[in-house]
């Protein structure tokens, strides 16, 4: 599947609404989600798996995409990052969809001087470096894979076991993919581990207020520093589910999912619903 260029106005699609749900099925299971990693869209989407359980996901309220526009809006008159340029608009000024913040940075990552939002977690990056000098940040591998102890050392996170990670630009934690982030596949499941539960505490700016990862915060802890990810808060207000980053399934123990995932290994019906 091509989707359309949404951020480029050249392509002829440009204009159009249009959505999508990602499903994968093979012979362990079938496993679907809604995401917005890459945008909200004026065209909600549900689903409902029927299996060994019925799993439900909550399409975008009636009114939700508009809300989370407003939201963004704001948010840039706050702290003047460009939040406002996350929303594309059709001729009349209506909201055709929302885009996340890497796929506004992604025409500059050859230009890293001039690209949208390059220092919106900087000062924040900076201030967990020089936290985790002198205090031990915990990691949960989680699944009975044990807790991974790290520390700062010169300009490098060192964990037990060996991984290491560089410090991260801003890049690197909108997009969970760049620098030290980078899912390469050769890495360890545990290297894997760490970096999800890194990447989702940058995003909701959770590791200078919980050196316990992720487990420490709650839900309502998320988000609350100025330099979070707003695109993930705002879309997070106004959405029952869904991805807001590609972590976003990182979640405490024993607390409900807010990625928007269904799976079953015995599925029986798969029903994708279009409206809110």
């Amino acid at each position: 599947l091509v989707e359309p260029a949404f951020a480029t106005p050249a392509d002829p699609n440009y204009g159009r609404v249009w959505s999508f749900a990602e499903f994968t099925f093979n012979p362990q299971q079938l496993y679907a989600n809604i995401s917005y990693v890459d945008l909200v869209t004026a065209l909600p989407i549900g689903l409902t798996l029927t299996g060994d359980a019925t799993h439900t996901v909550a399409p975008l309220p009636a009114g939700a995409l508009q809300r989370i526009a407003d939201g963004l809006v704001a948010q840039a008159a706050r702290d003047g990052q460009p939040w406002d340029k996350l929303v594309i608009r059709a001729s009349n000024g209506s909201v055709l969809r929302v885009i996340s913040p890497q796929n506004l940075m992604a025409p500059y990552f050859d230009r890293p001087d001039q690209m949208p939002f390059r220092t919106a977690f900087t000062g924040y990056i900076d201030r967990v470096w020089q936290k985790y000098r002198t205090t031990d940040l915990r990691v949960d591998l989680q699944g009975g894979r044990g807790v991974r102890v790290g520390r700062v050392n010169g300009d490098v996170l060192t964990f037990t076991g060996g991984h290491s990670f560089t410090r991260p630009t801003s890049r690197d934690v909108f997009t969970c993919n760049h620098g030290p982030f980078a899912n390469n596949p050769g890495d360890s499941d545990d290297r894997k581990a760490l970096l999800a539960r890194l990447a989702a505490g940058f995003n909701r700016t959770t590791l200078l207020t919980h050196p316990d990862q992720p487990n420490g915060p709650a839900p309502s802890d998320y988000y609350r520093d100025p330099s979070a990810n707003h695109f993930s808060r705002v879309v997070h207000a106004h959405t029952p589910i869904g991805y807001a980053f590609p972590y976003d399934d990182v979640r405490p123990d024993g607390r409900p999912d807010v990625s928007g995932a269904a799976h079953d290994g015995n599925p029986r019906r798969f029903t994708v619903s279009v409206g809110s």
